[in-house]
């Protein structure tokens, strides 16, 4: 019988914070963990259920690192402009509870973004241990073009992000165009090293037959990167309003709360609600009729994949993509036979109003669902992370 490899995975985005790029990272790492002994560092939350405990594995081991009271303060200033990201106020906590491990028994280390300053552990880490390093980077890094820029943070944040990228053993990424955005701005090409890991769906996760009379619309996620949310909200209190079958819920993070007070007033006929817990967020796609996908119109949209696309693919629910470029999670939607309309509360309307009177002939696109499988992805993965421990023990 093979023997496991040990992985140590660190990272700022993990369960049970609640957002879908935590719930992304959950789901590689779970996968993966079939595979290999995991032990995760990440930091230390009052929560602790967030998901079903008879599906952990018993071979991930969490280490939980403590935050003290004033950082996660500073962390709540609204917009608070560090870079790569306000998680930065992490790194001496973490570090402090790296050096204590016995770092000797592992076999790779895998750091996981979001956020990407994870990636500077692993850059500190890769100094001390002869092991591959993997990185994954979710989204764009340096000159990201829905972040806003200050010219220091900039060149100091392009800095780090080529000293991490010259560093690596292994870059993984969601999507070749982002890889290919990564490539350009790095100082050696980093093609031959990187791979393609798309965003996974759950293993343990059945869809059901949707049996509800009344039906229900839902949007999960978070309003940012010049995502316009108004017109939606237009389209689907008007339709609520003429009828009385339908209900409509976003589930969206506290800065909504916010940032948008004002159109959470103004449309009364929508249920505005914090996130779940992956159980509970599992559980809602699966009471949903059709569900909510607000793109970004700018062409560089196809560097974002929307990590609650998969969990939307999962639940067999309808899809309806707003925004007019055609971005991956636009061309996911189509082939998985959902619908997609331009940014305009009359479009919007239209669909929807086709949707729900379509909505018992709707028939997912099984085998485009079963293609993001996270055991399938995890094995992807696991067989990368062998090839470079098996050469890196050549070197030795």
């Amino acid at each position: 019988m093979k023997k496991k490899l040990n992985g140590l995975v660190i990272t700022y985005c993990y369960p049970p914070y609640e957002s879908p790029e935590s719930f992304v990272t959950y789901k590689l790492i779970d996968a993966l963990s079939y595979y290999c002994n995991l032990t995760i560092v990440k930091p230390k939350s009052e929560k602790t259920k967030y998901v079903n405990q008879n599906i952990l594995k018993t071979n991930i081991e969490e280490i939980e690192v403590k935050i003290p009271f004033y950082i996660k303060k500073l962390l709540s200033i609204k917009r608070l402009p560090l870079r790569p990201d306000r998680f930065l106020l992490y790194y001496l906590f973490f570090k402090k509870t790296l050096l204590q491990l016995d770092t000797k028994k592992f076999d790779f280390l895998m750091t996981r973004s979001q956020f990407h300053s994870s990636h500077l552990l692993g850059l500190f880490l890769k100094k001390k241990l002869k092991i591959p390093w993997l990185a994954h980077f979710s989204d764009p890094w340096f000159n990201n073009p829905v972040q806003k820029k200050i010219f220091l943070f900039e060149k100091i944040s392009h800095f780090l992000q080529k000293k991490i990228l010259s560093n690596t053993d292994i870059n993984m990424f969601p999507l070749n165009e982002l890889k290919d955005y990564f490539n350009m701005q790095a100082d050696t090409d980093i093609g031959k090293k990187s791979i393609i890991v798309p965003h996974s769906i759950a293993k343990y996760y059945k869809a059901k037959k949707q049996i509800n009379k009344k039906y229900t619309i839902r949007f999960f996620g978070k309003i940012y990167a010049g995502r316009k949310v108004k017109n939606s909200l237009i389209a689907i209190s008007y339709l609520v309003k003429n009828n009385p079958d339908i209900r409509a819920e976003f589930y969206v993070d506290d800065d909504f709360f916010i940032n948008y007070e004002h159109l959470i007033k103004e449309f009364s006929r929508i249920r505005f609600l914090n996130y779940l817990s992956y159980s509970n967020y599992l559980k809602k796609l699966n009471e949903t009729s059709i569900l909510i996908l607000i793109d970004i119109d700018e062409d560089f949209g196809n560097l974002f994949f929307q990590s609650k696309l998969v969990d939307y693919l999962q639940s067999y629910r309808p899809i309806l993509h707003i925004g007019k470029s055609m971005t991956y999670n636009k061309n996911i939607i189509l082939k998985n036979n959902g619908m997609s309309c331009t940014n305009d509360p009359v479009e919007i309307y239209k669909k929807l109003s086709i949707m729900l009177k379509k909505i018992n002939k709707f028939k997912p696109n099984y085998n485009l669902i079963e293609s993001f499988s996270s055991q399938k992805i995890a094995l992807k993965v696991l067989k990368t992370i062998e090839n470079a421990v098996n050469n890196d023990s050549k070197k030795l």
